[in-house]
């Protein structure tokens, strides 16, 4: 892992200084309000104070279906991607609609979510805002609160919530702050309990300020060199295997990526640059200050669940192995200079040696790994479906998950959330 992820920072050192010689300003259209595209409608909404009453200044881009009236299913990406990663799930969840002979059976919401595609990129510092930073708090609380918010401005009271990667990161904290809100909770590409922090080498960089800084400006330098690293398309045979898809991934795919994370702050001290790297670096810098805290916070995020859940996870995501994924690997914890590591440990207790204990106090009197299923004790039904696939499995494997995704929206919601359209 670690000679592949110096290749890779080789290569986005190279396509740095490749965008340095030969370099072409890219302009990216933004769309405007109302504007149709296809069955769907491009929408902004702006949101300054929280249904918490915390005070915020973020635009959010999203694409809508018509038919507000309908059950609602909110949609919300990964990092790296937009609201595009979703365009196999309107078009089954269309087609679903025709063949039943109705105009729509569900309101489809897309988000960009808050400092990726068209949404707004508000950023009151150069690289490490800080909580509470108006428009640049970008905490998993405030990113919820910003988009349950949006919501309700919307007039939408109850959803369902489909989501993938960060999108995932954030829906678990809105799921459980809100859980009166969310009818069912199909959640993907997201471990339960954290990540093991010592098995990835980015991440040394990624908790040092001069490391993200520097990371950060190559990046920005080359905004697709990273996506064709993730897509296996950089054209280098030692790189291509290291990505984390089962197979490399369309042109077409690849292009509306590309184009989505061009796009720059309009203003402010970053002014001119794509707005996605230093957006997801605060939220990193943001949750990593307190890591056992996020871990803790998510926990206790699951305990209040009570819609069905639906976990979803490629089983050829490298990054993401399907062990690490429902809980039947347990996570086991030391701390090393003031930084948490952990990895996993397993049911006869390897990888618990070398000073590292299990769950580190998170569940208190529990030394083994858990079954998915007891993450979740008020959930009504909880199910885990492993796809083969890797991590974009929208896009990789849409008709396997827009089947799992019809299977899921016919299970009952709790009945505390009996009136299932998305309109109170």
């Amino acid at each position: 892992m670690g000679g592949r992820f110096l290749v890779a920072l080789f290569y986005l050192i190279s396509q740095w200084l490749l965008g340095l010689v030969h370099h072409k300003p890219v302009q990216v259209a933004r769309n405007s309000d109302g504007e149709p595209d296809g069955a769907l409608t491009h929408r902004y909404i702006k949101v300054e104070k929280t249904l918490s009453g915390r005070t915020t200044d973020v635009t959010f881009h999203y694409v809508e279906s018509p038919a507000r009236d309908r059950e609602c299913i909110v949609f919300l990406h990964g990092y790296m991607d937009s609201w595009r990663l979703w365009r196999h799930q309107f078009a089954h969840l269309a087609q679903v609609a025709q063949v039943a002979q109705v105009d729509d059976r569900y309101y489809v919401v897309a988000f960009d979510l808050k400092g990726a595609g068209q949404s707004s990129m508000s950023y009151p510092q150069r690289l490490f805002p800080e909580v509470n930073d108006a428009g640049g708090d970008y905490s998993l609380e405030m990113q919820a609160d910003e988009l349950v918010t949006a919501l309700d401005q919307m007039g939408v009271k109850h959803f369902n919530l489909v989501t993938l990667d960060l999108g995932t990161i954030i829906g678990d904290i809105l799921a459980g702050k809100y859980p009166d809100r969310v009818l069912r909770y199909m959640r993907a590409q997201q471990p339960l309990v954290g990540h093991f922090r010592s098995s990835i080498p980015q991440g040394r960089i990624l908790r040092s300020r001069p490391g993200a800084r520097v990371l950060t400006a190559i990046l920005e330098g080359a905004p697709g060199a990273l996506l064709r690293i993730l897509y296996g398309r950089t054209g280098w045979r030692a790189l291509d295997g290291f990505r984390r898809t089962k197979q490399s991934m369309s042109d077409e795919a690849l292009q509306e990526a590309e184009q989505e994370a061009w796009r720059a702050f309009s203003n402010g001290p970053r002014a001119g640059k794509p707005g996605t790297f230093a957006c997801a670096w605060a939220g990193l810098y943001q949750y990593n200050r307190d890591y056992m805290r996020y871990l803790r916070d998510n926990l206790d995020a699951y305990s209040r669940y009570t819609f069905p859940v639906l976990l979803v996870q490629g089983t050829h995501d490298i990054a993401m192995p399907p062990m690490r994924f429902d809980g039947s690997t347990g996570m086991a914890f030391k701390e090393v200079r003031s930084v948490m590591l952990s990895r996993p440990f397993f049911a006869d207790g390897r990888g618990l040696e070398d000073g590292y204990v299990p769950w580190a106090g998170l569940i208190p009197g529990c030394t083994r790994p858990l079954r998915a299923e007891e993450f979740f004790p008020s959930a009504p039904y909880v199910a885990l479906e492993f796809i083969d696939a890797g991590h974009f499995v929208p896009i990789e494997a849409p008709e396997t998950f827009n089947a799992l995704l019809d299977e899921f929206l016919r299970v009952a919601p709790a009945t505390a959330k009996a009136p299932s359209s998305g309109l109170s």
